[in-house]
């Protein structure tokens, strides 16, 4: 492949086909082979996502000398929007590391030489129905009083048992192929929907009813004592989920000695100050996403074989 240019398929039988004229042609020696599963930062169409910056990223990059996958790679993209990392109660479908699916995955995946795994799950798990269970009936919380009504449910813990069964299925099928996940960054616009224009999101916007909120509407019990502060209040318990996860699921799981070092993960948090740099709560915007991807990308090549970065 010329350099930086990759190619990504959703599909099993497209991806087995360039898989085996890759082998047959000796080039999967020097091509990046990658299996990706994830949420909406791997998948949202609604812009160039975390994934497709990685995937196909910009002609500008290469000029600044950001560092790109050499000579390109071969991407099993398995993401969906919208799902959990755990068991979703609500859509039991719409679940990543739960047996049945593991199963299913690893199965496949198995079968082919990947060099790496790259994970993008957790997010979701925090915020809509879970948000609304955890503080239905509650009033006057403090950001701390609210975070630890999250503790309290346990839901962290659910969340690394479920990374975990997925990491050791993976690490079993293929011992030496490393598997690399993200952290979230901080939310800036905690309450607003996406803005569904043409202008913003392009034709997308005609086909869209609405894009979040998510959080915003289920943590009206966080104020403050001064209620002009109170949006601040809201922030810092964004915050506060984001650094929940990655101490409580990502760090643990990285430190994990059952992992061996295998699981390792990249800390996007305090990339994306700006609020001009999100698209709604949860999303950054595709600039908001390129800047993710630059610090995303350079892990990646560390974690794949020399002769392949």
């Amino acid at each position: 492949m010329p350099a930086s240019q990759s190619v990504a398929l959703p599909l099993r039988g497209q991806f087995r086909n360039l898989y085996t004229s890759l082998k047959r042609a000796r080039l999967l020696e020097r091509t990046p082979v990658i299996f990706c599963e994830g949420d909406s930062w791997f998948s949202t169409p609604l812009a160039m996502n975390l994934l497709d910056w990685i995937v196909s990223p910009a002609p500008e990059d290469e000029e600044r000398g950001i560092p790109l996958l050499g000579q390109g790679g071969l991407f099993f993209r398995a993401e969906h929007s919208g799902d959990h990392a755990s068991r979703n109660e609500d859509h039991p479908k719409r679940s990543m590391f739960v047996p049945e699916n593991i199963e299913d995955i690893i199965g496949w995946y198995g079968k082919f030489d990947f060099d790496l795994i790259l994970l993008s799950a957790g997010g979701n798990d925090f915020v809509d129905q879970f948000l609304k269970r955890t503080f239905a009936g509650q009033q006057n919380l403090s950001a701390e009083a609210a975070f630890q009504r999250v503790l309290d449910t346990g839901k962290y813990e659910r969340v690394r048992q479920a990374y975990a069964l997925f990491v050791q299925a993976a690490l079993a099928a293929r011992p030496n192929a490393p598997i690399l996940a993200h952290s979230y960054d901080y939310p800036q616009l905690i309450g607003r929907p996406g803005a569904l224009t043409p202008g913003n999101i392009g034709v997308a916007a005609l086909l869209k009813k609405s894009v979040g909120p998510w959080i915003g509407p289920h943590i009206n019990a966080i104020v403050h004592a001064d209620p002009a502060k109170t949006p601040d209040e809201r922030r810092r318990f964004g915050r506060m989920l984001i650094d929940g996860f990655e101490k409580h699921v990502l760090r643990e799981l990285k430190h994990d000695a059952r992992f061996a070092g295998r699981f390792d993960y990249v800390d996007l948090r305090g990339t994306l100050a700006a609020e001009s740099q999100w698209f709604d709560e949860m999303h950054p915007s595709e600039a908001g996403f390129h800047a993710l991807a630059t610090k995303f990308r350079t892990a990646i090549i560390a974690k794949l074989p020399p002769a392949k970065r």
